[in-house]
């Protein structure tokens, strides 16, 4: 049995091992009459979700919607290949994002340039037919069996950046919005190329109107609603940290700032550094942005 773990009535965490790592990354399940996915980890993930659907005893035509929060390959890379396997489902997805999943070509080659070496882990992105596609409109209800998902702009750490909502029963899918949380504490995922701080600030806020009574994190895990406030804090001191270094080149930045953080106990390890290097060069090209008036 793949490993599935029941974190809320009727919803299913996937520990996808990410970067070949346990917990640092899943997809959910919401199991309904209806069943649906929220995120999809790389194509790597996709004997692990269907495994647990399977675990489940979910039928591969009972799966209705693929619930995208971005397109970043962590996140949506496996939608293609789950399709081919899950013949009554639709890919929701922000509308910025639609067309790079049709054809995966520029993604494929943003995430190269991001991720380097560490590309090897994200496997291949198939593309999705656009009529399996929905392109969601910002609060726009989608059901679920007798639950409403309703999709909620979100951009600052991506343009193309939907949290999904679910006011019956107030659990907030924040896919990278209010960061990481991995192991009990909240970390910075602000990576290139289109971080944006007042976009993130704003959606926190927005997030917070929501007053959701639990947050659930792509990597990893819930979480409590306290945790949007702290990620505000964290975004900010987090941008001030890369600010004092922008003087440097971009690695003698990221060389410095690594190992600040490394010193004061920040976790690392393999499949968290990497995190760490390309939130560095996120925010330096932010901030480099404001400089020239972009």
């Amino acid at each position: 049995m793949e490993k599935v773990q029941e974190v809320l009535p009727q919803l299913f965490l996937v520990d996808i091992n990410h970067f070949g790592q346990p917990g640092l990354g899943g997809a959910y399940i919401f199991q309904d009459d209806d069943v649906a996915l929220f995120d999809a980890g790389t194509s790597l993930a996709r004997d692990r979700i269907l495994g647990a659907l399977d675990a489940l005893g979910v039928k591969r035509n009972q799966v209705r919607w693929i619930f995208l929060t971005h397109v970043h390959l962590d996140h949506a890379g496996g939608a293609g290949a789950l399709l081919l396997e899950l013949p009554n489902a639709t890919v929701v997805v922000h509308p910025r994002g639609a067309k790079h999943l049709v054809d995966p070509t520029k993604l494929v080659a943003s995430t190269k340039s991001a991720v380097g070496e560490r590309f090897r882990f994200y496997g291949e992105a198939l593309p999705i037919p656009e009529e399996r596609l929905h392109p969601a409109q910002d609060g726009e209800i989608f059901p679920l069996g007798k639950i409403q998902v309703q999709a909620i702009y979100s951009p600052g750490h991506a343009p193309h950046h939907l949290c999904f909502f679910l006011p019956q029963r107030g659990w907030l899918f924040t896919g990278d919005a209010v960061g990481l949380y991995i192991k009990g504490r909240l970390l910075p995922t602000t990576v290139p190329p289109n971080f944006d701080l007042e976009a993130s600030l704003a959606t926190l806020d927005r997030l917070a109107t929501l007053r959701p009574q639990k947050l659930l994190f792509t990597h990893f895990g819930p979480g409590e609603p306290v945790l949007i406030e702290e990620y505000r804090k964290l975004l900010l001191s987090w941008v001030e940290r890369v600010r004092r270094h922008l003087d440097k080149t971009e690695e003698e930045a990221v060389s410095a700032i690594i190992a600040e953080i490394q010193a004061e106990g920040f976790p690392m390890g393999p499949g968290v550094s990497g995190d760490w290097s390309m939130s560095v060069r996120g925010v330096l090209g932010y901030l480099r942005r404001r400089e020239a008036g972009g």
